[in-house]
């Protein structure tokens, strides 16, 4: 059995084919909010709801990483940087505008989200649509005791994960802190690390996975979905309903990839009772 020393060792297994293709890895740091305590959102105390008229200070991101796909370095956009909050929002807004892909441990419920949410108060559009390949998504099926970034680091032998979120340091880098700045940049920076990880580690496993199409240059190429590889083997039929669809499984990540319709199978469906 592989263990955890020995998969940390290797390099990551990254895949070729979705190198150059507008990938974005993102994670995003917030603090919490202020009324006469500290809360993330008007449900945190258990006795009472929050009322808004109470709130003094709204949670906030204050910083974020991201990283294309394939290429080494992590770029950090911060409030504290010339520009502040709205540089910020307005730089990560180019980076959502220019990706066919954003990857992220919960971005689809929560990075992405509260990104929407600073675009709206700058009077900003919607980027270009994109699609989004949510880690903590695919984590969810394989039926782990824990979905958190960390304990799926720990499981996977990913040595990138960088300690936790702490209330205290975020807040002390927002209120200008230098050191706090330097370890919450530290911290979000390895997010992206470990969550480029992971995101290679779980090929294979994301069936939803969003294809990554290039006008032109695929045209009726199959490929794989999870890493574009041409390198397929087809290995019977998938059934749905009524129709058989062509079955694939590639050689390279091992996905099973559901090519075009084959053939009908039954010319009736069944109805339900109301």
């Amino acid at each position: 059995m592989t263990t955890f020393a020995e998969l940390a060792e290797r390099e990551r297994q990254t895949a070729p084919e979705l190198v150059g293709q507008d990938i974005a890895i993102l994670d995003i740091e917030r603090i919490k909010g202020r009324f006469t305590g500290e809360f993330f959102d008007l449900n945190d105390y258990k006795s009472r709801r929050i009322h808004p008229d109470d709130v003094i200070e709204w949670p906030r991101t204050i910083c974020l990483a991201y990283r294309w796909y394939g290429e080494e370095q992590i770029h950090f956009l911060a409030e504290w940087q010339p520009g502040g909050w709205e540089q910020m929002h307005r730089e990560v807004w180019n980076v959502y505008d220019r990706a066919q892909i954003v990857v992220g441990h919960n971005v689809v419920n929560f990075d992405s989200k509260k990104l929407l949410g600073g675009w709206a108060q700058l009077g900003l559009g919607e980027p270009s649509p994109w699609k989004s390949a949510d880690t903590l998504t695919y984590a969810r099926r394989l039926g782990y005791e824990s979905n958190t970034l960390g304990a799926l680091c720990d499981r996977f032998g990913i040595p990138s994960k960088k300690g936790h979120y702490d209330a205290a340091v975020a807040r002390a880098a927002a209120d200008g802190d230098a050191e706090a700045q330097a370890i919450i940049a530290d911290y979000n920076c390895g997010d992206v690390e470990a969550s480029t990880w992971l995101y290679d580690r779980l090929r294979g496993h994301m069936p939803g996975h969003p294809h990554v199409m290039v006008p032109g240059e695929d045209g009726d190429t199959l490929r794989c979905n999870q890493c574009r590889s041409t390198n397929l083997e087809r290995t019977g039929i998938r059934l749905a309903n009524r129709i058989a669809y062509t079955l694939y499984r590639c050689r390279d990540c091992s996905a099973n990839v559901s090519g075009s319709w084959h053939s009908r199978v039954a010319r009736t469906l069944g109805v339900a009772g109301r």
